[in-house]
């Protein structure tokens, strides 16, 4: 069995009335220190503001390192305990933490750089975003459908019903929103056939970590429930795994389309959510019931 390592999300939350939040690094807290990571280049802050510092902000993170050093010399190292004595750093803030094995320094770096890829620094991936085709989001929508809770051409968002390809930010699309209370932001990833390989997989999932991040940008963490559906080969889900675990680690609820379990609680936690369309059958009930109320009140 490999080594076990802890591991946290640096964020960017300047507070403020919108509360928005991005995240800019990761720190992995090791007996002999914290490993801290950063992008080489702090461009994405600009979605939360172009008046924020690049250099100030890599001067935060360094920042964890030495109080993380003063802390161990206190005789405290426990991971939690060490996060917890971090606490806020002007306007960064640690996550809460997640884990990761590695049984040798490549396998380290390499699980180090997917878990960046895909909640991190997951830009390089294609931007030329498309209406995705796959078996899985055919498949969802066909059960969304006969549940009469997915929007038709001319519904937008406002329609409380799941609408497809919902526009983010420019070249950013979820593949399903709904907006009840908060927004559900649903996306998928399908490396279900023969051809798939594990780097397809991370890249698909790296994408879809991407959207999922811009609609916690867009509407706040409190005020964004994100879902990632995945349907992927046995050797590819095992490849993937670390991927998805920083996905979920994230705040995004998985759902394994292999599993049926998975399948009825995804459909029925979104059809629950929304409004289901009127059948014509619905349509005379109610206009039966509101004509019989008229001649009582006659």
């Amino acid at each position: 069995m490999g080594r076990s390592f802890n591991f946290s999300i640096v964020r960017l939350a300047p507070g403020g009335v919108r509360d928005e939040r991005i995240n800019v690094g990761l720190a992995i807290f090791r007996e002999d220190g914290v490993d801290v990571r950063l992008p080489a280049t702090l461009g994405k802050i600009r979605a939360i503001s172009g008046a924020l510092d690049q250099s100030a902000i890599r001067e935060l993170a360094k920042a964890i390192d030495d109080r993380d050093t003063e802390i161990r010399t206190a005789g405290i190292d426990d991971p939690e305990a060490r996060v917890r004595a971090i606490g806020n750093l002007g306007p960064i803030q640690l996550s809460e933490l997640g884990t990761f094995q590695s049984n040798s320094l490549s396998e380290y770096e390499d699980r180090v750089a997917a878990i960046f890829r895909s909640i991190v620094d997951p830009e390089p991936a294609s931007r030329t975003f498309r209406s995705k085709k796959s078996r899985l989001l055919t498949d969802l929508k066909k059960l969304l459908r006969s549940q009469r809770v997915l929007a038709k051409g001319d519904e937008d968002i406002r329609s409380h019903r799941i609408v497809s390809n919902y526009s983010l930010a420019e070249g950013l699309t979820a593949d399903l929103a709904l907006k009840n209370g908060v927004m559900h932001i649903v996306e998928t990833v399908d490396v279900s056939s023969d051809d798939a390989t594990a780097r397809k997989a991370v890249s698909d999932i790296a994408v879809s970590a991407l959207v999922l991040e811009q609609a916690r940008i867009n509407f706040g963490a409190n005020g964004t429930k994100t879902r990632l559906v995945y349907s992927a080969m046995p050797t590819v889900e095992t490849a993937a795994k670390t991927c998805l675990e920083a996905a979920e680690h994230q705040g995004a609820q998985l759902y394994n389309w292999a599993s049926s379990a998975d399948q009825i609680s995804l459909i029925y936690s979104l059809s629950k959510l929304a409004i289901p369309r009127e059948t014509a059958a619905d349509r005379r009930r109610r206009l039966e019931q509101g004509d019989g109320a008229r001649l009582k009140m006659a």
